[in-house]
């Protein structure tokens, strides 16, 4: 606290458009002297990473020709040991790449701001010639400008990764997949800087040291779990697939490579009539299901299919294609980069609305 104060301090002989004009550089050069030794930690998880992605990708190429040896194809279930003892440790390497974005935003996010209102050196800074605006965009771009690099880089490397993991495993259309989609492409690089605001602003709001960090965690969380369960899956338009109560799926060419299943619905049957005193979608289904262990529907069918074919209805499966991969990305890209200009915004407005 001292040092930082000391530091603000030596400035306080220049005159008004000195200190202006040196503002920012003082911003920065305060802001890398508090974080220098958190971002090295960083860099140094980024590089342990890049390591353990790159023996685990050589595991699932080494696992795939011993699985040849004995006759076990790789891509059907992991039957061959070798296999299944390198995707266990693909799911380690995969579970810490995406809880990188949310370390990003709780080491460096969080405390940003909440910290210097906790010593209040914030008031020193402001006293300086630096507006609060610009004290806060300078410190905020002094970690969101690297951290972006970083990550860009390191998106590039895990894009590799996620590529040749999940060609080892299955054919085709895996990136698609939840898990994939949530390390890589380009939304982690946007999900990062978002995390990295949103944990600056919670810290606004909080204004206190070690009272954020339990708010960001479970903020973060639950921004993570609506986005990927609730927001992602409707970025584009979902592709119906009839299916069968019993789990059998009538996939259509255009979903052959592994689509992204998001869940399973019912709906009235094309050309359906549906009366007036029809039931409804939901109604029918209860009712279906109560009746079908025993009401038998020969004419049409049997069980749950059999009740709900009569009263016009047919269980469907909404899919994401495989095709639509970096669609989504770039749209849930989008969504993040947006959601961080409202949390700027609301940042600076609660800044500059402090009395003190």
């Amino acid at each position: 606290r001292l040092s930082r104060k000391a530091e603000y301090g030596e400035r306080c002989w220049l005159g008004d458009d000195q200190r202006s004009a040196k503002g920012g550089t003082i911003v920065t050069w305060i802001t890398w002297r508090r974080y220098r030794v958190r971002m090295i930690a960083m860099a140094l998880y980024v590089v342990a990473l890049v390591v353990l992605m790159i023996l685990t990708q050589h595991a699932f190429e080494n696992a795939a020709v011993i699985c040849a040896r004995v006759h076990v194809d790789i891509n059907q279930g992991f039957r061959c040991d070798a296999a299944a003892g390198a995707e266990s440790n693909a799911s380690y390497v995969q579970t810490t790449i995406a809880l990188l974005p949310l370390f990003i935003g709780l080491v460096f996010g969080t405390p940003m701001v909440a910290s210097e209102l906790e010593r209040k050196t914030n008031r020193l800074a402001w006293t300086q010639g630096i507006t609060r605006t610009r004290w806060l965009l300078g410190t905020w771009l002094t970690l969101a400008v690297p951290t972006v690099v970083v990550m860009s880089l390191f998106a590039l490397v895990v894009q590799w990764w996620a590529t040749h993991v999940v060609s080892s495993i299955s054919s085709g259309g895996g990136l698609i997949q939840p898990a994939q989609m949530l390390i890589s492409g380009v939304a982690p690089i946007a999900l990062t800087l978002l995390l990295l605001t949103f944990g600056m602003f919670i810290g606004i709001v909080v204004r206190r040291f070690f009272s954020p960090y339990a708010t960001s965690v479970v903020a973060f969380l639950v921004v993570m779990g609506i986005m990927s369960t609730e927001v992602l899956p409707s970025l584009a338009p979902k592709v119906v697939v009839p299916t069968s109560s019993y789990g059998t799926i009538e996939l259509s060419n255009s979903l052959r490579a592994q689509p992204w299943f998001i869940r399973s619905s019912y709906r009235w049957i094309p050309g359906y009539h549906v009366g007036h005193h029809a039931l409804t979608v939901n109604a029918a289904v209860r009712y279906c299901s109560i009746v079908a262990n025993w009401a038998q529907y020969d004419s049409i069918g049997k069980g749950l299919d059999g009740c709900l074919a009569a009263h016009g209805l047919q269980s469907i499966g909404l899919y994401q294609p495989a095709s639509r991969y970096w669609l989504l990305q770039w749209r849930e890209a989008g969504v993040y980069v947006e959601l961080t200009g409202v949390l700027l915004g609301l940042s600076i407005w609660a800044i500059r609305r402090w009395s003190t």
